[in-house]
């Protein structure tokens, strides 16, 4: 990058020299530069006077004059978009990946930015602006001495977007490619929690969350009786006692439609402290015409499924759904993001809520008859959305969903952690989001507790007004037993340092987390603020955490960000500045630079938008984040783009994550690799309503490779049944029977899907793409140990389950009750435990899932009560694993991680909001493509080799009580097992024993489900005769007038007829299962019309389901 910088970007004008290597040490640096600094404010300060000159620091925000398109304004600083022009196919080439053999790609670093400026800077009168012209030079200087290969745009000026902005950008998005940036992968939602839960037990100074659905009974750590610390709330509450600000937005649900309860989310939260402010958007209000109209009325106790969508007239749903400037507003903030202290970002698929939490294993079996405590999944956290919604979540505990009979729905994802300068495009993503639902909704309420957010605000400790910052010291009583949350000292891991004795004496917030020592007259004013329950007692959480197979992880108390290496330029950073010294945490060199910066650093601060406290950071923090102690500094490159528009984010509509995800997969030499919750495209504009076009990218590429005569794959994973309950021909399941057709029609159904087009050009489709399912299994420990402990006690497990759940949520401690249902189950499962000899047995096997993966013993071998027991036939149960992936890995180079959906609803940008991050690992790894030795990059490959070992059961069984390197945040590198056998089966994602291996396996598992427990959706079942055959006959209450008639089997379990010969016969099926991977049933109903079966659909229902 150093022949490509921007100099506009370091604070010199265009013709000034570039920067150079430098040199000197650190001490003479910044004794220099500040020294500079304050002389020419001083000569300036003399020659134009200060005074009453001060109150114009902030007025140019972030904006740089000069700068092409920047002479307009936007009085809201909100940005207006072009839509992005996709270039001609034959012009792509080479643009949108790097060649991982040299870390770069010309072209794709030019197209990154913002450019060169050859503009002049207009006259400027006030101080702020004369200043600005003598910190120009300063920064060359800066520039010059520091010698860095700091990307030069990723601080670009984010003052008032001009049309067009973002039109110079890839793929159109409002973010340039930033690069030296750090990334991480997570597959599911165990090891990710782990990771935000390490992040956010050592914020500093603020937590910034986005997402669709928010749960405050969380538990990010399992199980949740061991880990009762890292329910979310209680973190988040204890993060805001020690002074952290945490900023929240959800979507706020139609409640007709959806049980989110995003009002049990915002009140729940923000009465933990006031340091937490949780935004709900949109409202749903109905324009004044509708308000005195009859149509309210007739919406009274209205449950919005899809049979009662289907009888709304179009006004009614304008009612329900409510009117943004003339927009009906279907759509939902659907974004997945987590920033920690403006440094380090989480996003992806994965919502902090329940029914996510998930291991490589997928269990869907919880029931523990001889310890309740030892339940992975409490409350309504233990869900199956096929069988039943969400029911009353401001009441969690109360679960409808017996598990003693019902399994849960195992649930597969994938997110990512990211630092480096791609976090500042989120964190303006994220500010732009807050203020402009600020403007809108909440200034009129004028809140104390609620202001707007700075992109660049003044560092804490710098002077200035901080709404929040206000109850951040001394609203709240230290916690009791707050000793046991103060500094631990390190345990090992990534470059922790020592606290200093006279450091540990020293009293601060929930113990030492980095927060403002608390002065005496701040504890005064504290006393007369209302006080805030503390998090729960108990160990600190370094206490609690169970290391295992020699990886040491960070110290929980401790900053996960290591100090930079010894040698070599440190990497970029996002700290906020001088945050850290003082606090206390810098070497002496850092005394006195409060001092010097105290008057003009916030000036300084919002004319070089974020540029000077980068250095600051550099130097004064100690700690580099992302880069552990002698690691080499990374290089990943990262881009975000996004769904939004005026409805959504105050801003013109951009879609520039469609864009990427045709022009990838146009550009895509060998390979494309899929995961996503629904499969919604176009190939053509016959396919209405449908309107997004990846399907036409997928095709033209299959074409294009076809007609070269070149091997060229794509695999497609997407979920069996959309989740949401009910019988499949029940009026309740119509929008999940549009659902599927439209996927049908996308994919083979129709005369325009993408397997018809490639089959009329005369290729055989299958040789191209194919499509999957996943699908597995589990064994409920509903064994006579249970019953005879419920006998013993008189309680029903699944009442001292709830019991238990419900004194786990309680906030307060609470005597212990005897004569409650949990300690009486629990007192009663002990005693049988201790006399029955087959207890211990039977409860090693509380779930059998690892039966199926690396290492796992063979389900023949599994014990039982008693041999040939048809109790066990009964305990076996199966479920769709639901993908929610929102993932493309295309030839093992680059990946697009984040929260959008493949159909209409979240690619074309005025529709749900989504963000997502495209990320080119340059780190090279030799690997192989159809046979032949071909360059991947190592993030791509790693991440896309793990999910199909997984799939295949190539993986080990996930310990959920001993995290690895995989759990920890960006920075910790992700740990893989380069060269092992199972590596060596995926390695080539093209190659025919690959895809032999992939496509036995899915067809093998396939059968299996279909005879063991007549699964659907299925190739055998054609029509709804076949259904009824096939699935109702065993799973559906007959038709009687009592309506008494039970089924004659619980969906998902064994059909018992198809094996007279006992348990064994089943148990040498499952046996066959390896993995999770299933083939996708194209031929379900292929001879039934199921989107219109008693469904009218019209432009409004339609787009619902798009």
């Amino acid at each position: 990058m150093a022949g490509n910088d921007d100099h506009l970007a370091y604070g010199h004008a265009p013709g000034q020299s570039d920067r150079g290597s430098g040199s000197g040490s650190t001490k003479g640096f910044l004794g220099d530069t500040l020294r500079t600094f304050r002389n020419k404010y001083d000569k300036y300060s003399q020659q134009h006077g200060q005074h009453g000159q001060q109150g114009q620091s902030g007025q140019q925000g972030q904006q740089y004059p000069g700068q092409p398109g920047n002479q307009g304004s936007n009085p809201q600083g909100q940005a207006q978009y072009q839509q992005y022009q996709q270039p001609p196919p034959g012009q792509q080439g080479g643009q949108y990946a790097p060649d991982p053999t040299h870390g770069q790609n010309p072209q794709y670093y030019q197209g990154a930015g913002g450019g060169n400026n050859s503009g002049g800077k207009p006259p400027k009168t006030d101080l702020v602006s004369g200043l600005f012209g003598k910190i120009q030079g300063i920064g060359a200087e800066v520039a010059q001495r520091i010698g860095s290969n700091l990307d030069p745009h990723a601080y670009a000026t984010y003052g008032a977007d001009t049309a067009g902005a973002n039109a110079k950008n890839r793929y159109g998005s409002f973010a340039p490619v930033r690069h030296h940036g750090d990334a991480k992968w997570y597959v599911d939602g165990c090891s990710y929690m782990w990771a935000v839960s390490r992040a956010l037990e050592t914020a500093k100074e603020s937590i910034w969350i986005l997402d669709w659905w928010l749960s405050p009974e969380l538990y990010l750590r399992r199980p949740p009786a061991q880990n009762e610390q890292y329910r979310i709330d209680r973190m988040l509450q204890a993060a805001a006692q020690r002074g952290v600000r945490v900023n929240i937005i959800v979507y706020k649900e139609v409640t007709q439609a959806l049980s989110l309860s995003s009002s049990h989310t915002k009140h729940h939260l923000e009465d933990l402290h006031e340091n937490i402010v949780v935004f709900r958007h949109p409202d749903h209000l109905p324009d004044k015409q509708t308000v005195h109209s009859d149509v309210m009325s007739s919406l009274q106790n209205l449950t919005l499924n899809a049979a009662g969508v289907s009888k709304l007239s179009s006004d009614a749903l304008k009612t329900v759904y409510g009117l943004s400037g003339g927009v009906v507003l279907f759509w939902a903030h659907h974004e997945k993001l987590c920033i920690i202290d403006g440094k380090t970002a989480f996003m992806g698929g994965l919502d902090l809520c329940f029914g996510r939490w998930d291991t490589y294993q997928h269990a869907i079996a919880d029931v523990h008859p001889t310890d309740l405590k030892q339940a992975v999944y409490p409350g309504q956290d233990y869900n199956n959305a096929r069988v039943l919604d969400f029911q009353d979540v401001v009441h969690w505990e109360n679960n409808q969903l017996d598990r003693k009979s019902n399994s849960r729905m195992g649930w597969s994802d994938v997110a990512v952690s990211l630092h480096g300068p791609a976090v500042e495009d989120l964190r303006k993503h994220f500010v732009d989001r807050w203020n402009f639902i600020y403007d809108e909704k909440y200034a009129v309420r004028k809140v104390p507790r609620v202001s707007r957010l700075e992109l660049y605000r003044q560092p804490m400790g710098m002077g200035g007004h901080h709404p929040q910052q206000q109850h951040a010291q001394g609203s709240s009583p230290p916690p009791p037993g707050s000793q046991g949350y103060q500094q631990q000292q390190p345990v090992g891991g990534y470059g922790s340092q020592q606290q200093q004795p006279q450091q540990q004496q020293q009293q601060q917030p929930a113990g030492g987390y980095g927060g403002q020592q608390q002065q005496p007259q701040q504890q005064a004013q504290g006393s007369q603020s209302p006080y805030y329950p503390p998090p729960p007692p108990g160990p600190p959480p370094a206490a609690s955490s169970t290391t295992g197979g020699g990886y040491q992880p960070q110290s929980s108390q401790a900053p996960y960000f290591p100090p930079p290496p010894t040698q070599g330029s440190p990497p970029p950073t996002q700290s906020r500045g001088v945050d850290e010294y003082h606090e206390g945490e810098s070497s002496s060199r850092g005394m006195g630079i409060k001092d010097e910066f105290t008057g003009f650093g916030n000036t300084l601060r919002a004319q070089l938008a974020g540029q000077v406290h980068r250095y600051q950071d550099r130097y004064l923090s100690g700690n580099a984040p992302g880069q552990a102690q002698g690691r080499s500094k990374t290089e990943v490159s990262c881009q975000i783009v996004r769904s939004s528009s005026k409805w959504s984010n105050g801003t013109e509509t951009e879609h520039s994550i469609a864009d990427a995800y045709a022009a990838i997969i146009r550009e895509s030499e060998h390979f494309i690799y899929i995961e996503n919750q629904f499969f919604i495209t176009a190939t053509s504009d016959a396919q209405k309503p449908v309107k997004n076009k990846i399907g036409a990218a997928i095709v033209e590429r299959i074409l294009r490779a076809a007609k070269a005569g070149q091997k060229y794959k794509i695999i497609v994973i997407i979920p069996a049944v959309p989740g949401f309950p009910g019988d499949l021909r029940e009026d309740g399941s119509l929008g999940t029977r549009a659902i599927m057709e439209f996927q049908y029609f996308s994919i083979n159904r129709g005369g325009n899907s993408i397997m018809e087009v490639i089959a009329k050009e005369g290729y055989n489709p299958m040789d191209y793409i194919r499509f999957y399912n996943l699908r597995n299994y589990d064994r409920i420990n509903a064994s006579a140990i249970m019953r005879q402990a419920e006998k013993e006690s008189g309680v029903n497990y699944e009442d001292a389950r709830k019991q238990h759940d419900a004194v786990m949520s309680a906030s307060k401690p609470s005597a212990f009750d005897t004569t409650a249902a949990y300690p009486q189950y629990q007192q009663a499962a002990q005693h049988v435990a201790a006399t029955n000899p087959q207890a211990a047995v039977v409860g090693r096997w509380d779930t059998v899932s690892s039966c199926y993966m690396l290492g796992g013993e063979d389900i023949r071998n599994v014990p039982w009560e008693h041999d040939n027991d048809t109790s066990e036939i009964d305990s076996f149960v199966t479920e769709e694993l639901y993908v929610h992936s929102k993932l493309l890995i295309a030839d093992d180079r680059t990946v697009i991680c984040g929260s959008a959906n493949l159909n209409d609803r979240s690619q074309l940008g005025d529709h749900d909001s989504e963000i997502a991050v495209i990320i080119q690992d340059p780190t090279a790894m030799e690997s192989r493509m159809n046979g032949q030795h071909y360059v991947v990059s190592k993030f791509a490959a790693t991440l896309r080799r793990q999910l199909c070992r997984k799939h295949l059961g190539l993986l080990r069984p996930q310990d959920y009580q001993r995290p690895d390197a995989n759990c920890e945040p960006v920075g910790v590198p992700n740990e893989y097992d380069f060269g092992s056998p199972e590596d060596n089966i995926v390695v080539d994602p093209v190659a025919d024993t690959f895809h032999s291996l992939w496509n036995t396996r899915a067809r093998q598992n396939t059968e299996v489900y279909r005879k063991v427990f007549h699964a659907v959706p299925d190739d055998t079942v054609r029509n709804w005769n076949d259904y009824k055959e096939f699935y109702e006959y065993n799973f559906r209450k007959p038709d009687g007038k009592d309506g008494k008639q039970e089924p004659r089997y619980l969906p998902g379990h064994v059909i018992r007829d198809e094996f007279p010969e006992g348990v064994k016969a089943v148990k040498e099926e499952l046996a066959k299962v390896k993995g999770t991977i299933v083939e996708m049933p194209l031929m379900f109903l292929a001879e039934e019309d199921i989107a219109k079966e008693g469904l009218n659909l019209n432009s409004f229902t339609e787009t619902l389901y798009t």
